[in-house]
């Protein structure tokens, strides 16, 4: 039987590109504020937050999606499945395991 069907989500992966853009678009538009001690603040401020926007960025928000299915046996015990695409089994399906597969229950 199904026992739980569970998403699991993450961020996808940065590049150091997008942190580097960021960080020399930022930099220059920070020394564009102020003058002496002020600007070079500004400076590193603008540096930082637009290498921490730009690695954001150059994760597109997208996120990595897979299911973990976990099925319980009539003995007590579990077995974890994973799915790279939504599962079409719900909590409380009577299925088997066959190969390393969830089928159907006859």
């Amino acid at each position: 039987m199904i026992g739980s069907v569970t998403p699991i989500e993450r961020k996808g992966e940065g590049n150091a590109a997008g942190a580097i853009l960021g960080g020399i678009v930022g930099g220059v538009l920070g020394h564009q504020v102020g003058g002496g001690r002020g600007r070079d603040a500004a400076t590193v401020a603008g540096a930082v937050g637009g290498a921490l926007v730009g690695n954001e960025l150059s994760r597109g928000g997208a996120t990595v999606s897979h299911w973990e299915v976990r099925v319980r046996f009539d003995d007590g015990t579990n077995q974890m499945i994973r799915f790279d695409q939504e599962p079409p089994w719900r909590v409380g399906d009577k299925v088997r395991v066959d190969g390393g597969r969830i089928v159907p229950s006859n």
